[in-house]
């Protein structure tokens, strides 16, 4: 049976993230606590570390996330395969003369190259962790959380390159296709499109296969290769997945949780 304090922390948690708190400055130095009869104890969940930090400034939740150094070692050797993979595709696209394709996975090497803060891909607003307690990342597995300012962009990565394109109310990928120029997409058959938390959907986009959906700001897009070498089913295949890991804007408020103390610093 659960103490009072215990159920005294629930409700104090759920109340606090049932609305936004008003904007505020961040401090360099913050503390995840909760209050109870007057006294701070530390968090000690993610979602009683998300009603800390809401009460200093508005959380962006459709573009929260969490992060953690173990995720991040899995995404950097899955990039690191991918600029190889790529490398070895552009040889073969000069080779077979098609300097456009070569040109456009160097671009995509360029676009990947470097090492920059990972997310786990996945919901993780309070919302959603309340709907499914059970699937809650631990606190204390956590290296950062955080959250991006909503982007204005789709980006999108074809057989040419990396580009981005201004972001409209009702935009779907039939209307981002036909943005294109014809050359960046003609010999692709089908998309996958990364949402803003991460999740992948696998689209036809040739006139055999076509399918159709509404695209939020932040989304990337991914263009099939139009290459048979088993490197390139393996890009079409892992680069989404990559990708899902990256975060989703430019402009980031990050966050480091230290589980025991209770305290965190801003990293932005």
């Amino acid at each position: 049976m659960r103490s009072p304090l215990t159920f005294a922390l629930g409700l104090l948690a759920l109340g606090a993230l049932a609305f936004d708190a008003a904007a505020a400055p961040l401090a360099d130095e913050a503390s995840f606590t909760i209050e109870i009869q007057g006294r701070t104890a530390p968090a000690t969940t993610l979602l009683e570390a998300w009603s800390a930090l809401s009460r200093q400034a508005r959380v962006n939740w459709p573009f929260a996330y969490v992060g953690a150094e173990r995720a991040d070692a899995s995404a950097h050797q899955v990039q690191r395969r991918l600029l190889a993979e790529l490398d070895g595709l552009a040889m073969q696209a000069r080779l077979q003369r098609q300097p456009a394709l070569a040109s456009g996975l160097d671009a995509w090497s360029r676009a990947l190259d470097g090492r920059t803060l990972a997310r786990i891909p996945g919901r993780v607003d309070p919302s959603w962790l309340m709907a499914h307690p059970r699937q809650m990342p631990a606190l204390a597995d956590l290296d950062r959380l955080g959250w991006c300012e909503t982007p204005n962009w789709v980006e999108v990565w074809t057989p040419q390159g990396v580009t981005r394109l201004d972001w409209h109310p009702g935009m779907t990928t039939e209307t981002l296709l036909e943005a294109l120029p014809e050359a960046a997409r003609a010999q692709s058959e089908r998309l996958a499109l990364i949402d803003p938390r991460g999740g992948i959907r696998r689209l036809g986009m040739a006139a055999w296969n076509r399918e159709s959906t509404t695209l939020v700001p932040g989304s990337r897009v991914v263009l099939q290769l139009p290459m048979n070498e088993v490197s390139a089913r393996w890009v079409d295949a892992s680069l989404p997945d990559f990708l899902a890991t990256r975060l989703p804007g430019d402009t980031c408020h990050t966050f480091t949780p230290d589980a025991a103390s209770g305290s965190t610093t801003a990293t932005d």
